[in-house]
């Protein structure tokens, strides 16, 4: 079975293979055992070995999750509870569509760098529509050709690629919640962040120059455009969508021409929300 090195006294043979413990303290401040496990004694000791160092470290977590268990503990009780509806649904959405599907069965302490940049890889490149299901979901029979079964149900991949921007914030969804397992000493490093993930180029909005928005608001005006108002406010005071549709009267005062943004309107999940601007900035007269 072969002998033991010195110094190496909990690392023995098991079944068809080898194993090895070291006492380490969890997160909660027990004393328990972390085995590791090998099919040779070299195997199991270079493991046994980092065990160690990490005990040494600090905390040391010894029943690890799964990565859609994780996500799913760190939406309800970290995301929801501290930011932003938008931001909590965008998450939520990214976590839902791309990171389960493909990563949500691993563990989250046997996630490696290269399982990480192979889903992003592959995401990159993959159909979301034969991913998601998109055309399996549409009916057989329907009276508009573009909601039944049309493309990849059928055996006609549209080939819709989620755009660059996409893929890179579903891969910072999975930095940010493997960040928070970090704080939380659930995991001793983000594999997630020393994968290669290039920043996709801003797009290029060519505006509308003074004489444009001229004609555009004239020409409004002219038809009596009930949204006039809210084209006036976006293009000559620069206020954004959610702040013209949230706009209250109890904030405009019509005596002193005044007007105080302080208040947003947006849709998540399919609901109305009327909340406060996102920042301190975002409020002013």
């Amino acid at each position: 079975m072969g002998k033991r090195s010195n110094g190496e006294g909990s690392v023995f043979p098991y079944k068809n293979g080898w194993a090895g413990y070291v006492w380490v303290t969890t997160p909660t401040g027990e004393r328990k055992r972390k085995w590791a496990y090998g099919k040779t004694r070299h195997e199991t000791h270079d493991k046994w070995l980092k065990l160690h160092e990490a005990a040494r470290k600090g905390p040391v977590v010894t029943n690890s999750p799964r990565v859609a268990d994780y996500l799913t503990y760190w939406l309800r009780n970290v995301v929801e509870p501290n930011l932003a509806p938008k931001t909590a649904a965008n998450y939520e959405m990214f976590s839902r569509l791309y990171i389960v599907p493909a990563l949500g069965a691993k563990r989250l302490d046997k996630l490696t760098v290269r399982d990480v940049q192979s889903w992003v890889n592959k995401i990159r490149i993959q159909c979301q529509c034969c991913a998601q299901g998109k055309d399996t979901a549409r009916p057989d029979k329907h009276a508009n050709p573009k909601r039944r079964k049309h493309c990849c149900a059928v055996g006609k991949c549209c080939r819709e690629v989620p755009s660059d921007w996409i893929v890179h914030d579903a891969y910072m969804t999975l930095r940010a919640a493997l960040s928070n397992a970090v704080r939380e000493e659930a995991l001793t490093r983000n594999v997630a962040a020393n994968v290669k993930m290039s920043v996709p180029r801003e797009r290029k909005v060519k505006p509308w120059n003074v004489d444009e928005a001229r004609a555009f608001l004239e020409s409004a005006r002219t038809c009596e455009d009930p949204m006039y108002p809210a084209y006036v406010l976006v293009l000559i005071l620069g206020l954004r969508l959610g702040e013209a549709l949230g706009l209250r009267w109890e904030d405009v005062d019509l005596e002193r021409a005044e007007m105080t943004i302080g208040w947003q309107l947006q849709r998540v999940a399919g609901h109305l929300l009327h909340r406060q601007t996102k920042t301190d900035a975002s409020e002013r007269v």
